[in-house]
């Protein structure tokens, strides 16, 4: 298993979609609503747009607005 990255310094230049995976995290961390039990990882996070749990390495993309 890969281990989680934090990708603030990504998110603070902003320049391209940032690919992050369900563990991954940053800086800007915001809690989604209605998460139950959240952690500070992309999956819980309101700007987290990642694939469905059943997968088995879920991904997706970070959709924080600078």
């Amino acid at each position: 298993m890969e281990q989680p990255n934090d990708h603030t310094h990504e998110v603070e230049r902003r320049v391209a979609a940032i690919r992050v995976r369900a563990r991954d995290s940053c800086g800007f961390f915001k809690v989604r609503e209605g998460a139950l039990a959240p952690r500070r990882e992309c999956f819980f996070c309101a700007y987290g747009k990642i694939g469905t749990k059943d997968d088995l390495n879920p991904e997706g993309l970070c959709n924080f607005k600078k």
